[in-house]
C-alpha cells in the first residue's frame, strides 16, 4: 500500500476510477482542474496499481472533501477509512480548522465511515443529487479539527 500525491501524470488512471465508481462523474476538464492548487490529492496505490483517490479544496483554514472514491473490488476492507484518515491527517497537516464534505444521503456506508471518524450532520439539502428515478437529499457534514487530537 502506498499514499502519493495524485498529479496530472495520472490524470487518466484517476480519472478511470472517478468515472466507474461515481454516479454522477464530473468532466475530464474538471477533473484535472481539480489536480492542481488550491487543490490537493493524493492516490492509494495497490497491487501496483491506482485503486482510489481523495481530492481536497483549500480556502484559508477551510478545507473541502471534493471527491474520495475507491474502485469496488477494495471497497468494504477498510481503505476507504485508511484514504480518510490520510485526508484528516493532511488537512491538519494544512492548518484546516474545520473539513466539510457532502454526501448523497443513500450512501450509508459512507455516512457511517464519516461519523465514526467524527463528522457531524450539519444540514441536509432536499433534492440536491439527481438520480435514475428522479432526486435525493446532500447531507452537509463538518469535521472540527482544533482542539481534536491526530488519531
Amino acid at each position: 500500500m502506498t499514499l502519493l500525491p495524485l498529479t496530472i501524470d495520472h490524470l487518466d488512471q484517476g480519472y478511470k476510477v472517478h468515472t466507474s465508481e461515481q454516479p454522477s462523474p464530473w468532466s475530464k476538464n474538471v477533473f484535472t482542474d481539480c489536480l492542481i492548487s488550491p487543490y490537493f490529492a493524493y492516490q492509494l496505490i495497490l497491487d501496483e496499481q491506482l485503486q482510489g483517490y481523495y481530492i481536497g479544496l483549500q480556502v484559508l483554514d477551510e478545507i473541502t472533501l471534493m471527491d474520495i472514491a475507491l474502485t469496488s473490488a477494495y471497497q468494504g476492507q477498510g481503505w476507504g477509512k485508511i484514504l480518510l484518515d490520510d485526508f484528516i491527517d493532511q488537512c491538519r497537516l494544512r492548518k484546516g480548522s474545520e473539513v466539510w464534505l457532502e454526501v448523497r444521503e443513500s450512501n450509508i456506508p459512507a455516512i457511517s465511515l464519516y461519523t465514526a471518524v467524527g463528522f457531524e450532520l450539519i444540514e441536509k439539502r432536499k433534492a440536491y443529487y439527481e438520480t435514475a428515478s428522479g432526486v435525493e437529499a446532500a447531507l452537509i457534514m463538518k469535521l472540527t479539527l482544533r482542539g481534536r487530537r491526530s488519531k
